[in-house]
C-alpha cells in the first residue's frame, strides 16, 4: 500500500481510494479479513468475535502453549470419535465440532447456564476432584427420542427429567465419558465415573466457585437440532498428570549444580542470622507501687521450685523446657522437650 506525499493538495476521493487500493490492502492482510455475517450473527461470549480481552491482574488466568494444545489435540480427537460413535448410536447424522479451549471461573460458568439444563459431575482418577459435563437441554430431549426409537424433533417445553428419562440420560453420559476415555488414551488412562446428574446447576457440588475451569467447547448438531456441549476441567485437577499435559512447564530449567549451590547460599545466609534467646527463670506479677520501691540487695521470691523445669523463648515465642545447670565455668541449661504450637 503506497500514497504519493508530493502533493496532497491535488488528492480527490476518488484518486485518494484507487492510490490507497484498499481492496490489496485487506488481502494481504489477513488479521483485516473479517466475516461481516460472522460478526453480525456472533455470540457476544464468542471470545473470537470479540477480539482482545481485558486482563485481570487480581485472576491471572493462564496455561501455557503446550497444555493448551494437548487439550486440544485429546478435543479434537473426542469430536472425531464422537461424530461415528454417536451417529452409530442414535441412527441418526451427528456432527461434532469442536469451538475451542476457553478460561472460565466456576461461579462464571455457572452463570452462563440456564436454570434448566444438562449438567453432570464426574470424576476421573487420577485426576482430581470433579469433572462438568454440560448438553445444550434442547439437544437432551432430542437425544431421548431417538434413544426410545421417536422422531428427532424439538422440544417446545424445557423441563426436568422424569425418573426414567434421567435413567437413559445417565447411559448416554456414560457414551460420552467412554470417548473421552479414548481421546485421552495417548496422554494418560482415565477411569471416569458418573457422580451426579442435576437439571439444575445450583445442585451440582464438588467445585469452588472461584476453581479456575479449562472449558472444552463443542457444537453437537443431531439432523435439524444442534446445541452446545461442554466439557469442563478444573486446572488443579490435572496436578498428578501435570508433567504429562505441560511438561515444559515441570522441566526444572536448572541444573543439580545450581540448585545445590542455591541450597548452600540459602543455609549459609540461615546460620549467619541471628535470634534472640532468652531463658526464664521466673515469672512474678508486682504492682507499681512494689515494683518503684526496689532497691539493690532486695530479694524475689519467685513461685516456683529450684528444680522446676525453664522455659526458653526464641524471638519471644516459647519453644523448649530446659534444666538449669553448668558448663566447664559457664552457666548452662539443658535442653529436655519441645513444646508443641496450639
Amino acid at each position: 500500500m503506497s500514497v504519493d506525499t508530493k502533493d496532497r493538495s491535488g488528492f480527490g476521493n476518488e484518486d485518494l481510494l484507487e492510490d490507497l487500493n484498499l481492496d490489496a490492502a485487506l488481502d494481504n492482510n489477513p488479521a483485516l479479513d473479517l466475516d461481516l455475517d460472522k460478526l453480525l450473527q456472533a455470540d457476544p461470549q464468542d471470545d473470537e468475535i470479540r477480539g482482545p480481552k481485558t486482563y485481570d491482574f487480581n485472576r491471572p488466568h493462564s496455561i501455557s502453549r503446550r497444555f493448551t494444545q494437548n487439550l486440544q489435540n485429546v478435543a479434537e480427537q473426542f469430536s472425531r470419535n464422537a461424530t461415528v460413535s454417536l451417529t452409530s448410536l442414535l441412527r441418526a447424522n451427528v456432527v461434532v465440532d469442536f469451538q475451542g479451549v476457553a478460561l472460565r471461573t466456576c461461579g462464571e460458568y455457572r452463570a452462563t447456564l440456564p436454570r434448566v439444563t444438562c449438567l453432570a459431575a464426574l470424576t476421573m482418577r487420577p485426576l482430581n476432584g470433579h469433572m462438568l459435563v454440560n448438553l445444550d437441554p434442547s439437544l437432551c430431549f432430542v437425544v431421548l427420542k431417538k434413544l426410545m426409537g421417536g422422531r428427532p424433533d424439538g422440544e417446545e417445553k424445557i423441563r426436568p427429567f422424569t425418573e426414567i428419562e434421567r435413567g437413559i440420560f445417565q447411559y448416554f453420559i456414560g457414551r460420552i465419558l467412554d470417548l473421552l476415555r479414548i481421546a485421552a488414551g495417548k496422554l494418560v488412562e482415565l477411569h471416569p465415573e458418573l457422580v451426579a446428574l442435576e437439571n439444575n446447576p445450583d445442585y451440582i457440588t464438588g467445585v469452588p466457585s472461584g476453581e479456575t475451569l479449562a472449558v472444552l467447547r463443542f457444537r453437537l448438531r443431531l439432523e435439524a437440532v444442534e446445541g452446545a456441549l461442554d466439557l469442563a476441567f478444573p486446572l488443579s485437577a490435572f496436578t498428578p498428570v501435570r508433567d504429562v499435559f505441560d511438561p515444559e512447564e515441570c522441566r526444572e530449567l536448572r541444573s543439580p549444580q545450581e540448585m545445590q549451590h542455591d541450597r548452600r547460599q540459602i543455609m549459609d545466609l540461615v546460620q549467619g542470622t541471628s535470634s534472640e534467646l532468652v531463658v526464664q527463670l521466673g515469672e512474678l506479677s508486682l504492682g507499681l507501687d512494689q515494683v518503684l520501691s526496689l532497691r539493690e540487695g532486695d530479694l524475689l521470691h519467685l513461685p516456683q521450685t529450684v528444680d522446676s523445669p525453664l522455659t526458653v523463648f526464641i524471638e519471644d515465642q516459647p519453644v523448649f523446657l530446659a534444666e538449669a545447670g553448668r558448663l566447664n565455668q559457664n552457666r548452662a541449661v539443658k535442653l529436655i522437650r519441645k513444646l508443641e504450637k496450639e
